[in-house]
């Protein structure tokens, strides 16, 4: 069946959380919303919302895949964090693109680029949308008459299957699950599990930086490209060598990694790939208290076992997780899971001794147990928008650091996330859970629910936001360790990056983008 993309909310309008679905939960938040939430209130219709861009009429020529229609600048106006879903619902006039360009090969992409050019506008390349930074907005664009989205996902194809080299090489804006669909067959996998899998694309992962599930080895996406194609907005190509690696200069490849479009428009990639997983195997293990957990995690991580995936929840997101699935969960849960070409029970049963010997309990149930959280991790976003009816407010931040700064770091920032909750909201809850760990240190990843106020909700998350901010970088955390930086975290992300090369980005702007037209207010103005 075909899905239809949701242009209020996450994901596909068909998977969203019903009413049925959203009443354990809300029985299990009550108490930390101090009863029960605000009356519920849906989001508005798409054609009842305002878009606030001057209208711009494309030439004939790019007629065919280029749209200025309500609906389709609406589904490009934003991406998909909370703030972005309280702005849609808020009334007022919404930042959008004044077109929407879709181009089905690079000719059409050049063409696209040289109109915005010639007519002196913004350039935004989109992958699948779902970003929760801000990254894609049109937003404080006043020196522009004007923004064009870019959509990808018309380039989506797989160009070449490297067996022997283990490399795929495809077309940005192919979507995760259409990328390890075109692998079926020929042994090999993806296997990069972001949380947005269904709505992201491969282009997307790489101008994010971003990570996956199954990835404790292999966390972070920068480490598998190969190679790749970036498109300027002169048209010029520029395309870097497919190696396994090199030591001539500075790697090319990271210049574009993270760049969040803002340096060229990425049109192709070649990826490492993975075998196929022939073994697997799960465990689910328990514990009293989350710092035990986190003391387990440091041991696996530093023996170098190396589980595919590594995740742990503390007590409160366990208890929201097995909510969701039906179920009630207490204290701390580990979850890890095993997986390669040759026997891992090896490997799974080191990992298990090491948890037992920081006080985990295994459970009979870890197989179950994972999997009930996987199921979870991939319906949270559309809890939060069902949530959000309720002027719930439901938000996300995550951070990377070193393992000596864990302890007093987790419980500073759990501290100072209550406290605003109850300042600004009156009550709430906060979550934590290890995302990725390494042998120096590791990536936590906090969520907050709060009852918030219809008429108020993207003040109230103004000021949460920039208390959890704060507290991060207070405590040497960074701004973000897999969901790129985007508008909302450039002012806080240039404390942890050095003023020099700060100015060297800025001239690789001018170098590549001397309009500055591509992705413009992100962070390369000091």
């Amino acid at each position: 069946m075909n899905k239809t993309r949701n242009p209020m909310g996450w994901g596909y309008s068909e998977d969203a959380i019903d009413r049925a679905e959203l009443r354990p939960i809300l029985d299990v938040m009550a108490p930390l919303l101090g009863g029960a939430p605000a009356e519920a209130r849906p989001s508005p219709k798409p054609s009842d919302v305002r878009l606030a861009t001057p209208a711009i009429e494309p030439p004939a020529s790019l007629a065919a895949f280029v749209s200025t229609n309500h609906e389709t600048r609406l589904l490009h106006a934003a991406g998909r964090s909370f703030r972005d879903l309280a702005n849609l619902r808020a009334g007022a006039a919404l930042p959008a693109p004044a077109a929407v360009a879709t181009p089905r090969s690079t000719d059409e992409l050049a063409d696209t680029l040289a109109w915005a050019s010639d007519r002196g506008l913004a350039a935004i390349p989109f992958g699948g949308g779902s970003s929760v930074v801000g990254g894609i907005n049109p937003e404080d664009m006043d020196d522009w008459p004007g923004a064009v989205t870019i959509d990808l996902q018309g380039l989506d194809q797989v160009i070449e299957i490297n067996e022997r080299d283990r490399v795929v090489h495809a077309q940005a804006g192919i979507l995760g699950p259409a990328l390890e669909d075109a692998l079926v067959g020929t042994g090999l996998a993806v296997r990069h599990y972001p949380q947005s899998y269904f709505h992201s694309t491969l282009g997307g992962w790489v101008a994010t930086r971003g990570a996956g599930h199954f990835s404790t080895l292999r966390a972070k996406i920068e480490d598998r490209v190969q190679a790749l194609s970036v498109m300027l907005p002169d048209g010029r190509t520029a395309t870097t060598r497919a190696l396994p690696a090199s030591s001539i200069g500075p790697d090319p490849n990271r210049l574009w990694c993270g760049s969040e479009g803002a340096l060229g428009v990425i049109t192709d990639v070649r990826l490492r790939l993975v075998a196929n997983p022939a073994h697997k195997l799960s465990a689910a293990i328990g514990f009293d208290d989350f710092e035990s957990a986190l003391e387990a995690t440091r041991a696996i991580a530093q023996a170098e076992i190396w589980p595919a995936q590594m995740r742990v929840l503390d007590p409160f997101e366990h208890m929201v997780s097995t909510a969701l699935a039906g179920s009630a969960g207490e204290g701390a849960l580990m979850i890890l899971g095993f997986e390669g070409e040759y026997d891992v029970s090896h490997a799974r049963d080191a990992a298990v001794d090491i948890a037992r010997a920081h006080g985990g309990t295994p459970r009979a149930s870890g197989d179950q147990g994972a999997g009930n959280w996987r199921d979870a991790f991939f319906r949270q976003p559309y809890l939060r928008d069902a949530l959000l009816d309720h002027a719930v407010i439901v938000d996300t931040f995550e951070t990377a650091l070193p393992w000596s700064a864990v302890p007093a770091f987790y419980h500073s920032v759990m501290e100072a996330t209550g406290d605003a909750l109850e300042d600004v909201c009156g009550h709430g809850g906060v979550a934590c859970r290890v995302t990725h760990a390494y042998p120096d240190g590791v990536a936590l990843y906090f969520s907050f629910y709060a009852p918030g106020e219809h008429a108020a909700l993207l003040t109230q998350w103004q000021q949460l936001k920039a208390a959890v901010s704060e507290a991060v970088v207070d405590g040497g955390g960074t701004m973000s360790h897999h969901h790129a930086m985007g508008r909302d975290h450039r002012d806080h992300a240039r404390t942890e990056i050095p003023a020099a090369f700060r100015s060297a980005i800025r001239g690789a702007k001018s170098a590549l983008d001397p309009s500055g037209m591509l992705n413009p207010g992100l962070w390369f103005d000091d």
